[in-house]
C-alpha cells in the first residue's frame, strides 16, 4: 500500500490546535447513553403487549442454557433481566426459524442492555440473529419504525465514539443486517457525517477490514452475499470515496489523527495515509 507523503495529508503549513482532542473520543468510566433512552423507551412500549411465553424458551437445556436462565428469562420482568441472561439464550441452540412472540417478548430487554454496551452474545454480530430468523413479515410498520429509529440512533452514537471495544462500525452493521434491519440508512448516515470521530473510525476499521482484498473482511459476513454486495459498492463509490477523502483532509480530523494511538504496531497516521491512497486512486 503506498505510504502517503506527510503534506497531502496535512496540505496547510499552519499548526492546528489539538487541545482536549483527546478527551472528546474517550469513553467515560461510568460508560452510559442517556440520549438512546427515549429510543429504548419507545421500543418498551411499542412491544409491551408481548406476554411472556408459558412454554420452554427456544433454547438448549442439555448444554446451552440451565433451567434457572430459562426460567428467569420466562418470569422475570424485563427490566431484571441481565446481560448474562440474555448472552446464554441468544448464543444456545435454536430453531432456525424463531418463534415471534418470544423474540418479541425478549426484543425491549435485548437492545436496552445493547444500548448500555452490553454483551448479549459472544460476537456483537450475532446479536441480534434472533430478530432475523423470525418469519418475513413478523414485523407491522409500527414496530419496523420504531426498530429502525433504534437503530439509526444507537449507530450515531457509535459513529461520534460513544462505544465499547467491540463495538466497531462494521460490525455493528453487520449486526443489524443479519437482525433484519435496513442498513442503507447508517451508511448514508456515515456518509453524511461530519464529526471527525466517524472519519477516524472508518480508517480504523476498513484499513483492516476492507481495503486489503476490497471485500469486508469478517467471518460471519463471508455468506452475507446482499450485505457484501451493498457495502462494497457503497465503498467503492467514486462519490463516496471523494466524500471520505475531503473529510480526511479538514482540519478537524487531522487534528484527532495527529493524537490517535498506534492499533497495535501500527501508527494511525500510516493508516490514515494508506486509507487516503485507496480512496484516491
Amino acid at each position: 500500500m503506498t505510504r502517503m507523503q506527510p503534506s497531502r495529508l496535512h496540505p496547510s503549513s499552519g499548526s492546528v490546535s489539538t487541545t482536549n482532542v483527546a478527551d472528546s473520543i474517550s469513553l467515560s468510566p461510568n460508560f452510559h447513553r442517556p440520549s438512546l433512552r427515549p429510543a429504548v423507551a419507545e421500543v418498551y412500549e411499542t412491544f409491551r403487549r408481548h406476554a411472556a411465553p408459558s412454554f420452554p424458551l427456544d433454547v438448549c437445556l442439555m448444554c446451552c442454557v440451565s433451567e434457572e436462565v430459562e426460567r428467569a428469562l420466562r418470569e422475570w420482568p424485563l427490566e431484571q433481566i441481565t446481560a448474562r441472561h440474555l448472552y446464554e439464550y441468544n448464543g444456545s441452540a435454536k430453531g432456525i426459524v424463531q418463534p415471534v412472540q418470544e423474540v418479541k417478548h425478549l426484543l425491549p430487554r435485548m437492545l436496552d442492555l445493547l444500548s448500555e454496551g452490553e454483551e448479549i452474545h459472544h460476537s456483537i454480530e450475532l446479536s441480534l440473529i434472533r430478530l432475523g430468523l423470525c418469519p418475513e413479515g413478523s414485523w407491522n410498520d409500527a414496530e419496523r419504525r420504531v426498530l429502525d429509529r433504534f437503530a439509526l440512533a444507537y449507530f450515531a452514537l457509535i459513529l461520534h465514539g460513544e462505544r465499547r471495544w467491540h463495538e466497531e462500525p462494521l460490525s455493528v452493521l453487520l449486526m443489524f443486517h443479519i437482525g433484519g434491519f435496513a442498513v442503507q440508512p447508517l451508511l448514508d448516515l456515515w456518509l453524511q457525517s461530519e464529526d471527525p470521530v466517524s472519519t477516524v473510525q472508518f480508517v480504523t476499521g476498513t484499513y483492516w477490514d476492507f481495503w486489503e482484498d476490497r471485500k469486508y473482511r469478517n467471518a460471519f459476513a463471508s455468506d452475507r452475499h446482499a450485505f457484501q454486495a451493498q457495502l462494497q459498492a457503497w465503498m467503492l463509490d467514486p462519490v463516496h470515496r471523494q466524500r471520505f477523502a475531503s473529510k480526511m483532509l479538514t482540519p478537524a480530523f487531522q487534528a484527532l489523527a495527529d493524537v490517535q494511538p498506534p492499533i497495535g504496531h501500527m501508527p494511525f497516521l500510516m493508516m490514515a495515509e494508506g486509507v487516503f491512497d485507496q480512496l484516491t486512486q
